[in-house]
């Protein structure tokens, strides 16, 4: 029969179980709801002109994404902790949670960049008057930085998707998100000359904010089912402790070794 700490383990489990799948629903809904009403009232409170919140860098739509860019960080942050708090419990299989501090780090620094338009400055003061990567095929002279964090993306991903197949709603998020932050990218950083002959108009600009934006919730929708799943396992793990530590031990011990005896 299981002793009183584990009957308590449990019924900690049993209370927290309704409290976590009600926060994860609550923050999966905020997050749509908010990147679909405030790009809707920045364009009702610009008109006549509706695109006007949306021009310039330190736009209002900026500050929103890099205000979003930092709490998706911080999810990351949260998953490289439950991840190696899994390791250490038994409750995650996973190998390596690196990837997840170096998401979170990165999506920090796109907060950054939003905010003090870091790569319009390394275009604009490093490679332009350098002549460094300004004839680009296709690209508007300098434009080089944003397609570069786009395949940077890429090939993070690539050492997520063990983890994110694990969670199969969250990997469709994932690379939704991936596709349109993609496009969104290369369309900032294409000479508007290769896509059309007339000059930029401003449903144009407006679609690529809000493109961006909507990717980053589609992000959000992807970590934050990773987190709570990841979370879930964990409280799982304090439910049956001692379960999961002989699983833990057995996988540590070398092939061709005996496991040490029980003393309990």
């Amino acid at each position: 029969m299981p002793d009183t700490n584990e009957r308590a383990a449990a019924r900690s489990a049993e209370t927290w179980s309704p409290i976590v799948r009600r926060a994860e629903t609550g923050l999966l809904w905020s997050f749509v709801a908010v990147n679909v009403f405030f790009p809707a009232a920045l364009l009702i409170s610009g008109l006549p002109a509706p695109w006007r919140e949306f021009f310039g860098e330190h736009s209002p739509i900026n500050w929103f994404s890099s205000v979003q860019c930092a709490l998706l960080g911080l999810i990351g942050l949260g998953i490289y902790s439950l991840s190696r708090l899994g390791r250490a419990s038994g409750s995650d299989s996973i190998t390596r949670s690196w990837p997840w501090l170096v998401l979170a780090l990165g999506f920090f620094f796109l907060s950054l960049d939003e905010q003090f338009e870091i790569h319009e400055k390394v275009r604009d003061s490093l490679l332009i008057p350098r002549g460094v990567l300004t004839d680009v095929p296709g690209l508007k002279p300098g434009d080089i930085v944003l397609p570069l964090y786009a395949v940077a993306g890429v090939v993070l991903t690539f050492t997520l998707v063990a983890d994110l197949k694990r969670h199969r709603r969250s990997l469709v998020f994932f690379v939704a998100a991936l596709a349109l932050i993609v496009v969104t990218a290369f369309q900032d950083s294409l000479s508007w000359s290769v896509l059309s002959t007339r000059p930029v108009r401003p449903y144009q600009i407006v679609a690529e904010e809000v493109g961006e934006v909507w990717s980053q919730a589609l992000f959000a929708v992807s970590l934050v089912l990773v987190f709570f799943a990841k979370l879930r396992g964990f409280l799982g793990a304090i439910a049956e402790p001692q379960e999961l530590l002989d699983k833990a031990r057995r996988s540590a011990t070398p092939p061709g070794r005996a496991e040490p005896p029980d003393r309990r």
